[in-house]
């Protein structure tokens, strides 16, 4: 929370309102530009992380048995991956869309096999997880065959995130 002044209003968090609303409109207006400005940051992120996992593996060896021989291949992997979209932005076009997809798809799978182990326990939820998990596999293929509606569904996915960050930042501005 972002400190308020004496009487009680937070320009912070109004401005932060302000930055969210913006930044919601120009994914809405943007959706090319909005992933291939998340592939870069996932890029960037998986490169952190991959030199992190490339100097926990020097720590580990020293006070571990054994060779953490994993960590290794994980931060060379999150290297590469990272490396690549940085260096070429457009790929997250198609990348996040599809991850997307893949993501939405095992998730509604997971509610199906949820849905069936639960049907003893929470009889009055079973028809619905197993209705939304069913649903969540037609979008998923749905979406998988079309990769437009896959790029239109995770940019507003991001703009709804940033929409609902400014609505709270701009109550926690008056409240």
């Amino acid at each position: 929370m972002i400190t308020k002044n004496e009487n009680g209003f937070g320009w912070g968090s109004l401005l932060l309102a302000v930055l969210f609303f913006i930044a919601g409109w120009t994914a809405l207006n943007n959706p090319l530009t909005t992933l291939i400005a998340m592939g870069l940051m996932f890029g960037m992120i998986a490169i952190v992380q991959g030199v992190s996992a490339l100097m926990y593996y020097f720590e580990l060896k020293k006070v571990l048995p054994g060779n953490p021989w994993y960590l290794i291949l994980i931060g060379v992997l999150d290297l590469l991956v990272g490396l690549y979209l940085v260096f070429n932005p457009a790929v997250s076009v198609t990348f996040l869309p599809m991850l997307f997809v893949i993501w939405f798809l095992i998730d509604s799978i997971m509610n199906i096999f949820l849905a069936f182990r639960l049907k003893d326990s929470q009889r009055s939820w079973f028809w619905v997880r197993l209705t939304l998990g069913i649903l969540g596999v037609v979008i998923g293929f749905a979406l998988a065959g079309n990769l437009l509606a896959a790029i239109i569904s995770v940019t507003y996915l991001i703009a709804f995130y940033f929409f609902t960050g400014a609505i709270i930042k701009l109550i926690d501005a008056f409240v």
